[in-house]
C-alpha cells in the first residue's frame, strides 16, 4: 500500500515535473526576448546620444582660473604674460574646422590699472582659435616698475561670448584672476611640517620637509602634498612609486600671502589640488625679514569626497 502510493505519487511529481519544465521554458523565452529588445533599445540609445554629443556646441574656457606673478625692484622693463584659452569639451573631442571668435571684458573689480599697470594685447577685446586647433593665448604686457611694493593687484578678465564659430563659454572657466605684484620672497629651505586633514583631526608629522624654487620668482614646490612623501620622513604613501614626478605641488608667494593654483596631484594623477582662498594661508617673519612659518590651506580631490588640508611649516 505505502509502495503503492509512494509509485502514485511519483508519477504525480513527474508530471507536474513536466508542466513545470514546460513553463520554466516558456518563462525563459519570454526572459530572453525582454532581453533582447531592451539591447536592441539601449544600443539605440547610445548611437542617438554619440550623435546628440556630435551635434553639440564646442566648450570653451580659460586653462585655469588664478595665476601669480611676482616682480622685484630689479624688474624695470615690461615683461609680457599669456595666458591659454583652451577647447575644452563638446563635439567628439576634435577641434573646430572654423575659426572660434571669443570676446572678453576686463571685470570691474580689478585693482590693476590697464593701460599703466599692464595692457592687454588683442584688438577688440577678443581672440581667436584657429580652426583645427584648441587653443589660443592671450597676451597681456606687465609693467613692473610701476607696481607699489608689497601691493598685489588683480586683474579680472571674463570671456563673455563666442561671436563666431559653434561654440559656447563654459560657466566654471569663464573667469580668470591674474595676481601681479613686486614683492621680494625667500621661502625655500627646510621646514618642520605639520598636515591636520580638517574633517577627521587626522595629523601627519614630516621630520623635515624641503622647499625649492622653481626659478621663477615666488614660486616654489613642496616636498609632499598631505600624507603622500617621503615614507622615511613622516609620509604614509609615496606617489613616485606609480610613475608621478614629485610628491609635492607648486605654490606661489604672493608678498606674504600663499596662493596654491590648480594643479594635478603629484604632476601626474587626474585628482586636482588647489588653494582655499578664505582660508588660513600666509607668511610670518620675524622682524628681520627671516621667514618663521607658513600656513596654507588646499583641497585634494579624493573618490570618495574632496578631502581640505591645512599645513603648517616652521623654518628649522
Amino acid at each position: 500500500m505505502f509502495l503503492h502510493k509512494q509509485n502514485q505519487w511519483h508519477s504525480q511529481v513527474e508530471y507536474s515535473g513536466i508542466n513545470n519544465f514546460k513553463k520554466k521554458i516558456m518563462k525563459n523565452l519570454k526572459k530572453i526576448s525582454l532581453a533582447l529588445f531592451s539591447m536592441i533599445a539601449l544600443f539605440s540609445c547610445v548611437k542617438d546620444d554619440v550623435e546628440d554629443f556630435k551635434s553639440g556646441s564646442h566648450i570653451v574656457g580659460f586653462k585655469r582660473t588664478s595665476s601669480s606673478y611676482i616682480y622685484t625692484s630689479a624688474d624695470v622693463n615690461p615683461v609680457q604674460i599669456t595666458e591659454a584659452i583652451d577647447l575644452i569639451g563638446g563635439q567628439d573631442g576634435t577641434p573646430s574646422d572654423s575659426n572660434i571668435t571669443i570676446q572678453f571684458t576686463v571685470d570691474a573689480s580689478s585693482t590693476a590699472i590697464q593701460g599703466t599697470d599692464y595692457t592687454i594685447n588683442a584688438t577688440g577685446n577678443q581672440v581667436t582659435i584657429p580652426a583645427n586647433s584648441d587653443f589660443v593665448l592671450l597676451p597681456i604686457t606687465v609693467n613692473p616698475s610701476v607696481l607699489p611694493g608689497n601691493q598685489p593687484k588683480t586683474i579680472k578678465i571674463n570671456l563673455t561670448q563666442i561671436s563666431t564659430g559653434n561654440a559656447v563659454v563654459s560657466d566654471a572657466k569663464k573667469q580668470i584672476t591674474i595676481t601681479i605684484a613686486k614683492c621680494e620672497s625667500a621661502l625655500e629651505g627646510d621646514y618642520s611640517l605639520v598636515v591636520t586633514r580638517i574633517d577627521n583631526g587626522d595629523v601627519y608629522n614630516y621630520s623635515t620637509e624641503t622647499i625649492t624654487s622653481t626659478g621663477t620668482i615666488g614660486e616654489y614646490v613642496t616636498s609632499s602634498t598631505a600624507e603622500f612623501g617621503d615614507m622615511s620622513l613622516g609620509a604614509l604613501d609615496d606617489l613616485t612609486l606609480d610613475g608621478a614626478p614629485r610628491n609635492g605641488f607648486i605654490f606661489n608667494d604672493v608678498c606674504q600671502t600663499i596662493v596654491v593654483p590648480e594643479q594635478n596631484l603629484g604632476n601626474y594623477y587626474t585628482n586636482l589640488v588647489f588653494g582655499n582662498p578664505d582660508e588660513e594661508n600666509e607668511v610670518v617673519l620675524d622682524p628681520l625679514g627671516n621667514v618663521v612659518s607658513i600656513t596654507m590651506t588646499y583641497t585634494v580631490e579624493r573618490a570618495a569626497g574632496n578631502r581640505k588640508y591645512k599645513a603648517v611649516y616652521t623654518k628649522l
